[in-house]
Order: C-alpha cells, then structure tokens, then sequence
C-alpha cells in the first residue's frame, strides 16, 4: 500500500526576484537547532526556548524553524538520554569547530549554521535570526515523500533552486512531541517536554538540482503524523545553511 499519509509543505509560499547580477533570490528562512540533553540539568530552559521562538514564528507568519538534536555528552552522568545518538555529538562537534568554539556544552544553538550560542543567548538569539529574515535566500527546497508501509521507507524527492557547490543535502524525520520523566541524573523527576526531536537522518554530500533519497524507518517511527521532515541545505566547510523546507504528514 503506497501513499497512505498525505504531506503539506509547511509554508510553501516564496517569491523570487532577481538581483542586478543576475542571480534568483529567495524568501529567507531560519533554522534554528538546539543540541541538548536530558541529562543536563540546563537543557529544560532550551526547550522552553525553542516554544518561544515557534510561538513567535506562527504568530508572524515567519519562517522559522527548530531542530532539537539530543545528543549523548551526559549519557554516562546518571541517566541515558532515550533520544541521543552519537553521531549527533559528532554534527555537534564538526559544527562548533566551524563556528570556532573550542568548547562542547549543552544547550547550544546555533542559527542557520552560526553562532555556537547558549541558550540562555536570547537577545543574540533572536538578533541573529531578524538578520537571517533581513537577507534574501539564495537557495530554495522543494520536496515530497511517498511512503510504503510494507517496506517501512519513505522515498523522497527534491528539488533545489540555486547553486549548490560545496554543499550537502540533509533530510531529517524529527518527532513532533516527545515527554520523559528521568528516573536519575539532574533532572530526576521532572517532566521534560521536547519538540521537534530529531530520530533519523538521511544526506548527500552529492546533492543534485532535481534528485531523490530513501529512508529507511523502524516501527515506532511508522505512525507519521507525529513526524516532520525537515530537508536543509547547508555549506561543507562553514555549515551556514542556505535554506530549510518542512513538512508534515497528515492521514488521508
């Protein structure tokens, strides 16, 4: 049985416009990506956050995005993160060098690639993000999936408006809500709440204006419409990212 879920692109409206070089320039958007914890006992406060930046965004109609990627720096200080994986702390790592911050903490964020910020940052936060909206995209992703339950995999297609030399192509499954209550670690007892968790990853270092991947997803994962996927485009050597497109899955 194909195509058992429809997906809507989340604010799917741009313009284009064309500078006196020549070159198509697209409607801004912002990714913004925490890398958190459950057991960091300041993670909480990027939650909190994160709510507050979409808050925001929905109330503007700007386009605005979140990624919440757990990873596992705390994992051996009393209670294992169920949402971390290594190779987050990795992106985690590649991304901080790049920013030039030599030291790896939880909860940092950056904006489009930029930053290596704490939380706590908001006001540079949020400057950093009305500076992405300011500045007219030079790429743009167009992309939909089709899924086939009997496989467990979601065949995606997309397309790319702009140059993409030097970059790679990121499709990201990531969990719209997810609550935890740690029965050790600094946050014992609270009730934590995550949004947007990222659960699967997918890329190309080779990205192609108009292409495809596949993602294979595991039987907790097969429920959609409590997933986003989010595809983004970002820089090999700086990770500025150029653009971010969503959607969201919805039973027929």
């Amino acid at each position: 049985m194909k195509n058992k879920f429809l997906i809507f692109a989340l604010g799917i409206c741009f313009f284009i416009h064309t500078n006196v070089s020549g070159q198509d320039k697209f409607v801004p958007t912002v990714l913004v990506e925490f890398y958190s914890s459950e057991g960091c006992s300041s993670c909480p406060i990027a939650d909190e956050f994160g709510k507050e930046i979409r808050t925001i965004a929905d109330s503007s109609k700007q386009r605005v995005f979140t990624l919440d990627w757990h990873v596992d720096l705390w994992n051996q200080s009393g209670w294992v993160d169920p949402y971390a994986d290594s190779t987050y702390t990795q992106r985690q790592e590649d991304m901080a060098k790049a920013n030039n911050q030599p030291a790896m903490f939880t909860p940092m964020v950056f904006i489009n690639g930029r930053g290596a910020l704490p939380a706590g940052a908001k006001p540079e936060v949020g400057k950093m993000i009305q500076e992405n909206l300011r500045k007219p995209a030079s790429n743009f992703i167009l992309f939909n999936a089709s899924w086939i339950p009997t496989s467990k995999t979601l065949f995606i297609d997309y397309e790319i408006k702009g140059k993409i030399d030097s970059s790679d192509l990121f499709v990201v499954l990531a969990q719209n809500e997810a609550h935890s209550i740690p029965t050790s670690g600094e946050n014992q007892g609270k009730n934590l709440s995550h949004h947007n968790v990222v659960r699967k990853v997918v890329s190309t270092d080779k990205p192609t204006s108009v292409g495809s991947l596949t993602m294979e997803i595991n039987n907790q994962q097969t429920d959609l419409t409590k997933f986003k996927l989010f595809a983004f485009i970002q820089h090999k050597r700086t990770k500025q990212i150029f653009a971010t497109q969503v959607v969201e899955f919805r039973e027929k």
